[in-house]
């Protein structure tokens, strides 16, 4: 015979509640992955054609 298996517990909620962010927090981290999109965009946009070359 085979064991039964274990009944898992299911977990709702945050991982780390104690970890808070401010929505100044939020807002700041939001602009600066935007700024870093748009920085990488450039790149991407300027080097795309290279790689469309290579991998056609």
């Amino acid at each position: 015979m085979t064991d039964p298996k274990p009944i898992r517990t299911v977990r709702r909620g945050r991982i780390f509640p104690d970890i808070q962010w401010s929505e100044e927090k939020k807002a700041r981290w939001k602009a600066e992955q935007e700024a870093f999109y748009q920085r990488c965009k450039v790149i991407f946009d300027r080097v795309q054609p290279e790689v469309n070359e290579i991998c056609n």
